[in-house]
């Protein structure tokens, strides 16, 4: 069986296009987690894991100060049920950031 589906990986461009189309949302949650990241400190992807479910979850990998990572996750897709009487075009909401509370010293630790 292969297992590869799981492994992190070097970003591509669709990858970074993602994180920075939510960049505000996981800048404010990891800042929320990590109070003690500088306010100049520009948080960076490093590695990425797309998991294909009922939808797409997405697990980057984070560059922080002094050498640590950490790992937020959220999902994007899958099927959401609109309330009863909304009309119009669909606008998916911004996705719920879930942030690792563990913070490790290599980008590739899980």
């Amino acid at each position: 069986m292969d297992d590869s589906r799981f492994l992190y990986k070097p970003l591509a461009d669709e990858d970074f296009a993602l994180f920075n189309k939510h960049q505000k949302s996981i800048d404010r949650e990891v800042r929320k987690k990590f109070p003690s990241i500088p306010a100049n400190f520009e948080l960076k992807p490093v590695l990425v894991r797309n998991l294909e479910a009922c939808g797409t979850i997405h697990n980057f990998k984070i560059a922080l100060p002094n050498n640590e990572f950490a790992k937020i996750s959220f999902l994007t897709g899958g099927f959401i049920m609109r309330p009863p009487g909304e009309t119009g075009p669909y606008q998916p909401p911004e996705p719920n950031i879930s942030v690792d509370e563990t913070l490790t010293s290599t980008a590739d630790a899980d």
